[in-house]
């Protein structure tokens, strides 16, 4: 039992890890394309995608997407 708690324990571990880098990678590349410049044409080819992913899933995902457009607008 003891064994299979620390391969719990190293796996929970490892997938943090993960999440933690891929959501650091993520802000480096906002950040690089916000000092570029770049950011607004990016969120404006990223919007149609992420709206219409929303729109498929409906409910509450849809809510905040529309939300967060009028806001930005």
């Amino acid at each position: 039992m003891e064994i299979y708690l620390e391969y719990l324990a190293i796996r929970f571990a490892i997938i943090g890890g993960v999440i933690a880098l891929v959501v650091l990678a993520l802000f480096a590349v906002a950040m690089i394309l916000r000092r570029l410049g770049k950011l607004d044409r990016a969120r404006d080819m990223v919007e149609p995608m992420i709206r219409e992913s929303a729109r498929r899933r409906g409910g509450l995902a849809n809510m905040v997407v529309e939300r967060v457009v009028k806001e930005r607008r």
